[in-house]
């Protein structure tokens, strides 16, 4: 089975979980469970600053605050991962970058930018993840999209050592939020450390999936169904994008035990899309029913058709880092010690479980 995978990553990011969930906490669980390198989230390195550095302030959207502290924090992650045996595979997620014509806000963006390139560097890491920005105010020209993008390349290709830029989209993007969209813009930015960051829970959100429904599809797609609209969604996929674009691949699956009525009162509670709220908190594994059966008996509610993407972006010719991203803040929001080591051991296990199925498959 190794021979569909060359690197495992699982992601710290901390939408959900229960503050006495440290960083250096998830880090460990990580390791133990096997994983090689981590998904870091920013907000998870902000968090451990703080905990180190009681008064730190956070760096700001346009990169001003405590970024001294925050790199030593970074140096400290760092070794941490070294002794734990763990790489940094990427840092996410840097947002509302892309399409602003206003001078002073995409210098701006760009000073926070070189902020976080500094903790990169801390942290031993050559690569930012950037999400599509769900901003309504920006522009939704692709070349003016894509021109701010190439700015950014080049300015993270200027650093040393370098680093590599993974675009991902976001179901909840203002005028991105399908791979067709990304790839499209990763075109026209045309630069070598730009690539893609696909997610089998975006592109599902997108092109199959709408929590806010009865059956929690999506309605009247040009070919009929959910299921034929994704299949010729994947199918284009795996004939479009060239693989050594696509930078890495994030696993989740979505669920359906949150009711549309309850998903869109929590949306609007938090003034965020329903698409948003459901991907910070019901995201559980592929296979989660299997591989880590609820002790109450009910189910986690997964229902994406994740291997059907997975299949497809194998298609491509595509052999490289799989990282699981992954949010269920009904189980991950306790204050409970053993949930990221739960969480990271069923990871291993569902990732076991697809590749078998896959081999099944054919790939």
């Amino acid at each position: 089975m190794s021979h569909l995978t060359t690197s495992l990553a699982y992601s710290t990011d901390s939408a959900g979980m229960h503050p006495s969930h440290t960083l250096p906490l998830k880090l460990r669980a990580i390791a133990e469970a096997g994983f090689p390198s981590v998904e870091l989230g920013f907000p998870d390195l902000e968090a451990f600053a703080e905990q180190e550095h009681p008064g730190y302030q956070k760096l700001d959207e346009s990169g001003k605050g405590d970024l001294a502290t925050l790199v030593r924090a970074a140096t400290k992650i760092r070794q941490l991962c070294s002794e734990l045996g763990l790489s940094v595979l990427a840092v996410h997620p840097f947002d509302k970058f892309e399409g602003y014509g206003d001078s002073s806000k995409r210098a701006a963006k760009l000073e926070r930018a070189s902020a976080w390139f500094k903790v990169l560097k801390a942290l031993g890491c050559d690569m930012l993840q950037v999400g599509s920005t769900p901003d309504e105010s920006s522009s939704n020209d692709y070349d003016v999209i894509a021109g701010d993008l190439r700015k950014l390349a080049d300015e993270a290709a200027a650093q040393d050592p370098p680093i590599r830029i993974a675009y991902e989209l976001w179901a909840w993007g203002a005028h991105v939020n399908t791979w067709e969209h990304i790839w499209e813009v990763c075109k026209r930015v045309d630069r070598p450390n730009f690539g893609l960051c696909l997610d089998t829970f975006q592109i599902c959100a997108r092109a199959y999936a709408d929590p806010t429904s009865r059956n929690g599809l999506i309605q009247n797609p040009p070919e009929g169904s959910a299921v034929m609209h994704l299949a010729s969604s994947l199918k284009a996929l795996a004939t479009t994008v060239p693989p050594e674009k696509i930078f890495y691949f994030q696993i989740s699956d979505g669920s359906r035990k949150v009711a549309p009525d309850e998903l869109l009162k929590a949306a609007k509670d938090q003034g965020i899309a329903p698409l948003y709220a459901w991907s910070n908190a019901w995201r559980p594994l592929p296979y989660m029913d299997t591989v880590c059966p609820r002790q109450d008996g009910k189910s986690w509610g997964g229902y994406l058709p994740v291997l059907d993407v997975c299949e497809a972006v194998l298609k491509t010719g595509w052999r490289g880092p799989w990282s699981y991203e992954v949010f269920y803040e009904e189980d991950m929001s306790k204050e409970d010690q053993d949930v990221p080591t739960r969480w990271t051991k069923a990871a291993q296990e569902s990732h076991k479980m697809m590749l078998q199925k896959l081999q099944e498959r054919g790939c």
